[in-house]
């Protein structure tokens, strides 16, 4: 049987069948038991974690569940950096999906200076410049190594995911402080872009992950990996905002009813980016739990 080939830094590797299957022996290893244990013990643990450094820092005058969101996404783009900076490749990254996440980021950072500017633009702020700088090594430093063939293409992230993103924004959108005329309206569009696009920004990176997963069967738990287990663990963390907050969803349903979309669709970009990333974290938990430390990785995206 021919052997299966994998992109590595200045080239590739030759991984045989009979590998594979080991490999893919060791991972089936884990039962179902072992994998829900480990992925109460480390998501209670890791958010255990956050919760009381953020409780430490901020003494409960915050709300800390977002900023805890928004200190994992943080770490997670710094996580990306490090692997730029010390593997000197690209190999699993997806530079669309850095692209987006550099365009919510910075539509909610402008947006976020007339409706909130507060800590929570400062964290946006400080995580869209990590993002800049991985997007600048992308493109300069570590261009011969971006796997541009298995990533999606500018038309299709402009198509598919940017520009129907934009299309929504301008018709559902908060509509608040509108007594500030354009600049508001601006504000506004900005905004309910940067939730909609940080919904779906994930799908190149997954697409780029699965085709790798796919070629070798497995795709192995680095930093690359890590970051987006990071960002489920932002979703769930947003979910766990929605729980503690019941009322939220009367507050939704009231609104929906009188006409103003903008509080159902957040609540949808937020249920289609939390099942975006669940089907990747459960994959990244078992391998996790059976310490194989590599993630047989099956999206239906």
């Amino acid at each position: 049987m021919e052997p299966a080939r994998r992109r590595v830094a200045g080239g590739f590797e030759t991984v045989t069948r009979k590998t594979t299957d080991e490999v893919l022996t060791r991972i089936r290893g884990a039962s179902r038991g072992q994998a829900a244990l480990g992925a109460l013990a480390f998501s209670a643990v890791f958010i255990g974690l956050i919760y009381a450094l953020v409780e430490w820092v901020f003494g409960g005058q915050v709300d800390v569940v977002f900023i805890a969101m928004e200190i994992v996404h943080f770490f997670g783009i710094l996580i990306l950096m490090r692997k730029l900076l010390k593997e000197k490749s690209c190999e699993g990254l997806s530079l669309r999906t850095q692209e987006n996440t550099a365009m919510y980021l910075a539509a909610r950072v402008v947006s976020g200076a007339l409706f909130e500017g507060n800590h929570h633009t400062l964290l946006d702020f400080l995580t869209l410049g990590v993002t800049a700088l991985v997007i600048f090594n992308m493109y300069t430093k570590l261009a011969s190594t971006v796997d541009s063939k298995n990533d999606m293409t500018r038309k299709d992230q402009m198509m598919y995911i940017v520009l129907p993103c934009l299309g929504v924004a301008v018709f559902i959108n908060p509509g608040v402080k509108m007594h500030l005329g354009v600049v508001a309206w601006l504000c506004n569009v900005l905004w309910a872009f940067s939730t909609y696009l940080e919904a779906i920004s994930v799908v190149p990176q997954l697409k780029v992950m699965k085709h790798i997963s796919d070629s070798v069967g497995f795709f192995e738990r680095k930093s690359t990996a890590d970051y987006v287990f990071a960002l489920g663990i932002t979703r769930f963390l947003a979910c766990a905002s929605w729980i503690i907050q019941p009322s939220t969803f009367g507050y939704v349903f009231t609104v929906t009813i009188s006409g103003r979309l903008w509080a159902a669709f957040t609540l949808v970009a937020e249920i289609v980016q939390t099942f975006i990333l669940a089907d990747f974290c459960y994959y990244y938990i078992r391998s996790v739990a059976d310490g194989s430390g590599l993630v047989q990785f099956h999206s239906v995206l």
